[in-house]
């Protein structure tokens, strides 16, 4: 197959790219964040830099909760559009954010209580009360970044990539525009340093969560019922645990490496800190990827259409290994100058654009893992014929395809059994699926799943 072929442009591509490069951006805005306050603390020194980004693994911790809870309620949403249930999704949107809300008061109440013990068990002792400084003014930014993550989610689930792409940039130049007011001291404003870029990150993020409320009020899903019940207990918590597992074990690995690191030297730990930030605007990019996958992978879903989804997540990794043979070639080539951009202290160059090369081979395997996990959904064929083959009064939850598509392994009720499989080798085209009935006999259900 030639590689100009793989990368061809139509109509798929085209739909996956109008939902993807808005989330893309989106995700390297959201690293440009924090990036911001790094960079423009680098000019003083060493332990400023240190103090900001220290706190950085102690703010992801937090975000695991908030980013798990924007994915299901992404995959909800998504799957509620697709089927053509827009108000149950406003229903989603709104019980989420009661839940929401909930455990993030009190996870942040536990974290600001606790700050300076966690910052001191991550290596802060030498400089623990200038990253004290920062990280008391940031927590309630992080505050305001989770309600706004979940917030977006909804968005995220309409496809409006785009919508969250511009607010995000708005936030991000009102970060930016503050961070330099508040840190350096411009005109009438002191110089706080430090201070004054936690003060600009709370400012830039009640920027954000503003705009996405206009947004979401436009839109009138902000006004019903608030209070979870059974049927959306039922449809959130299985996927929010599964994603919640992934995300904090990978979280509780990168605090332990970071301890480790910050117990080597002051200057180890500021090279560190760089590169991996510099890290995670690729694997934000990537995790943009993989909500654009996510975000197709749930309408799909709704609206039945598996194959759909399998053509989808294919052109998904396509251009995840576009992208990243992109991301490579400049992170190789412009190591360098990139590592400057965080700061001019010569000492560190040397082992900073080492890292870096690891940084560039590091964004394949990113991509890959972030849109595979955000596409792929083994009950989807599963769940498929599960809306479409299902009496009110009886369930059915045993399914089985072709070899040509892969079998569906999910068994959500495993005393139904099905009765045909293909037998041709080609594409099933009618899938039999028996459960009992109500008078204790078994009843069969033909549903048509040609087409393909």
């Amino acid at each position: 197959m030639q590689f100009s072929r793989i990368f061809r442009s139509h109509g798929a591509d085209e739909g996956y790219l109008r939902i993807a490069m808005p989330a893309a951006l989106e995700g390297g805005f959201m690293i440009a964040l924090s990036a911001a306050d790094i960079i423009m603390v680098g000019a003083l020194g060493v332990t400023a830099i240190a103090a900001v980004s220290i706190f950085s693994q102690p703010r992801l911790m937090l975000l695991v909760f908030a980013r798990s809870i924007a994915a299901a309620l992404t995959l909800l949403v998504a799957q509620c559009i697709g089927a053509g249930r827009a108000a149950e999704a406003g229903q989603f949107l709104r019980q989420t954010l009661f839940t929401a809300l909930l455990l993030f008061f009190v996870l942040h109440v536990v974290f600001f209580v606790y700050l300076g013990e966690i910052l001191s068990w991550m290596g802060a002792a030498a400089y623990l009360d200038l990253a004290l400084t920062y990280g008391y003014a940031a927590l309630f930014g992080v505050f305001l970044t989770s309600v706004t993550t979940v917030l977006q989610a909804y968005l995220l689930g309409q496809g409006q990539t785009h919508v969250v792409l511009m607010t995000n940039v708005w936030g991000n130049v009102v970060n930016v525009a503050c961070n330099a007011l508040f840190i350096y001291g411009l005109g009438p404003f002191p110089a706080l340093g430090v201070l004054g870029a936690g003060i600009g990150t709370v400012i830039g993020t009640a920027w954000t969560l503003f705009h996405t409320l206009c947004a979401l009020w436009d839109k009138r899903v902000l006004c019903g019922r608030y209070l979870p019940n059974l049927v959306y207990g039922r449809a959130f918590f299985p996927i929010v645990m599964g994603v919640f597992s992934e995300q904090g074990f990978e979280r509780v690995g990168m605090v332990l490496y970071t301890r480790m690191v910050a117990e080597i030297s002051m200057g180890a730990y500021a090279v560190h800190a760089v590169c991996m930030n510099f890290c995670d605007f690729y694997y934000q990019f990537a995790g943009g990827l993989g909500k654009a996958s996510m975000v197709q992978s749930g309408q799909a879903h709704g609206a039945g259409d598996p194959l759909r989804w399998r053509s989808q997540l294919f052109e998904a990794l396509r251009w995840g290994f576009f992208f990243s043979c992109i991301a490579f070639c400049l992170t190789a080539l412009l190591r360098e100058p990139i590592f400057q951009i965080y700061t001019a202290d010569a000492s560190l160059l040397p082992m900073g654009t080492v890292i870096l090369l690891f940084v560039a081979v590091v964004s394949f395997p990113e991509a890959h893992q972030l849109i595979a996990a955000g596409g792929h959904d083994d009950t989807c064929c599963c769940v498929f014929l599960h809306q479409h083959c299902t009496p009110a009064s009886a369930p059915h939850g045993v399914f089985s395809l072709c070899a040509r598509h892969g079998a569906c392994r999910c068994m959500v009720r495993p005393r139904h059994r099905p009765v045909s499989t293909c037998g041709s080798g080609e594409c099933l085209a009618l899938a039999i699926c028996e459960a009992p009935a109500a008078d204790g006999r078994s009843e069969s259900v033909a549903v048509n799943i040609a087409g393909r």
